[in-house]
């Protein structure tokens, strides 16, 4: 009964991919029809995946019996994990649906694009509900090229054709490390079922018999994740994508870019087995989120700024996975794939915004001593919240390390709106939305854990060398957001110019990412 109920599960995404054949097929012959079709489909696609959501976890885990021969088919699973991002997928879908009906309206291939928005979304489906390895590969794979065929859209821009084609070949190589893994899995353990590959994997690391494919396997799904949320220097085609359609920028940043996270975090067994592993995660991860950051601020373009906004989030996400925050990492996938919706969705509008809105602006360096006062409140609000919901944030060395790493984030909140004249209704501003934080973000982690906590994997000790890169992180990270505050005293200092340029053009990583490619080309 049980496999049954999830197999339910299917009517989603192959309800979309049916609608988008019939389309293909002129039996939907109008675009309003479609696109009604559609967006019908796609909103009870949410109340289907609502519901199982709600079984599953009130119930436990449900999942598919095997559609396939051996160990090769179709298997869904639903766990709290794949429910929670189905809704993700759904409800996104469902917007952009209808939002693409408006902004497309009139284009002579708009029919064209709902059919490949409608096989772009099952794809995503199938893939974060996947009970069998093989399922998830194919349906990796599918996404991918799927979303290809968007980023190509329109033929008759060179400049999008190009990061299309770039993003496609990085693809293609982040296509080979998660089959190979998969390869290697299925030879150690001698399953596909993800559910017994998790079983297997965390008996391997409380014995400490670590087989070696399965530690090889580890590192490959950290590098296709790493590919697949454009870490650093394969970042550069997401910069470049900005002439696809709007809706297209949304679907990208807001949804696939976040399946290298649920890659890792579906994998988190197995990824805890490698130290190799982790200690990648944690520096590709930590780097990427420090740079995109960085070069975000020197952007002229919002969209371009949004890019390297998505790329600094994804980096983050997976720096938390190294530290095994794996719930955590999960909900800021959710909240970022919402708050990114929407700022693609509202670009247009982001320019006039912010000239009518004033800001309060950290143009004059702090006073060390204010500094420190003000680390000192971000790190007593946190004690004091911590304490008052009885959450020990030494419990373990991860989430000490990202709690570090937030509080440092609350204190530059502080100093930006107390440093300087600032009249006293933006420090009590100020003081109040970092209190609101604070409250948001132990309320966040508490929800995440008691929704996700039996769904993902649970961090074991850490070894020495992941101590020292998680020590590193945090100290690079608290460094960078002290550094920022006096930069208001540097930014005249010819050091500084000539940095900001090198920061402006990324350290010139995607030039050099095109020349190599550029010269492969030749080569062949």
């Amino acid at each position: 009964m049980d496999g049954m109920l999830a197999l339910l599960g299917y009517l989603a995404p192959l309800s979309l991919a049916v609608v988008a054949l019939l389309a293909a097929l002129n039996l939907l012959r109008s675009v309003e029809l479609v696109f009604q079709v559609g967006r019908a489909v796609s909103i009870g696609a949410f109340g289907l995946m609502l519901t199982l959501g709600i079984v599953v976890l009130t119930t436990g885990p449900q999942v598919s019996p095997l559609i396939g021969i051996g160990e090769v088919g179709l298997s869904l699973r639903l766990d709290a994990l794949s429910v929670m991002m189905s809704w993700l997928v759904t409800l996104l879908g469902a917007l952009l649906i209808q939002f693409s009906r408006n902004y497309l309206d009139g284009d002579p291939r708009q029919k064209l694009f709902f059919i490949r928005l409608y096989l772009t979304v099952s794809a995503v489906l199938l893939m974060v509900m996947a009970g069998n390895l093989w399922q998830l590969v194919a349906a990796w794979i599918a996404m991918s090229l799927a979303l290809h065929e968007l980023l190509v859209f329109y033929p008759d821009r060179p400049r999008a054709i190009r990061a299309a084609v770039k993003k496609f070949t990085i693809a293609r190589v982040g296509d080979v490390a998660l089959i190979s893994a998969a390869v290697l899995l299925a030879q150690t353990f001698g399953t596909t079922d993800l559910g017994q590959l998790g079983d297997a994997t965390s008996a391997a690391l409380a014995s400490g018999a670590i087989p070696a494919g399965a530690a090889t396997a580890a590192i490959l799904i950290v590098i296709a994740a790493a590919l697949k949320s454009a870490m650093f220097p394969f970042h550069g085609w997401l910069l470049e994508v900005m002439e696809t359609p709007t809706p297209v920028s949304a679907l990208l940043h807001a949804g696939l870019l976040n399946a290298g996270i649920f890659l890792v975090v579906r994998f988190g067994e197995l990824v805890f087995l490698s130290t190799p592993a982790v200690i990648l995660l944690i520096v590709l991860g930590g780097f990427t989120a420090l740079f995109a950051s960085s070069s975000m601020i020197t952007q002229s373009s919002v969209k371009v700024s949004l890019a390297y906004s998505s790329a600094a989030h994804m980096g983050f996400m997976l720096m938390l996975c190294g530290f095994g925050a794996h719930t955590v990492a999960i909900m800021h996938l959710i909240a970022h794939s919402c708050y990114k919706a929407h700022a693609f969705l509202a670009s247009g509008s982001i320019i006039e915004y912010v000239r009518n809105t004033g800001a309060q602006k950290l143009d004059k360096a702090p006073n060390p001593l204010a500094l420190l006062a003000n680390m000192a409140v971000a790190v007593a609000m946190f004690v004091a919240v911590a304490t008052a919901i009885g959450i020990d944030i030494t419990k373990r060395p991860g989430e000490t390390a990202m709690i570090t790493i937030f509080m440092a984030a609350v204190a530059y909140l502080l100093v930006k709106g107390t440093t300087g004249k600032a009249p006293m209704y933006v420090i009590v501003r100020t003081m109040g939305m970092a209190a609101l934080v604070t409250l948001a973000f132990f309320a966040l982690e508490v929800a995440a854990e008691a929704l996700l906590g039996g769904a993902v994997a649970v961090y074991p000790a850490l070894s020495m060398p992941v101590m020292v890169a998680m020590i590193a992180a945090v100290v690079i990270f608290v460094a960078v957001m002290a550094f920022s505050t006096f930069l208001p005293a540097l930014v005249n200092l010819p050091a500084w110019r000539a940095f900001y340029v090198h920061l402006k053009h990324g350290f010139y990583a995607n030039a050099l990412f095109d020349r190599v490619l550029d010269a492969f080309r030749l080569a062949r």
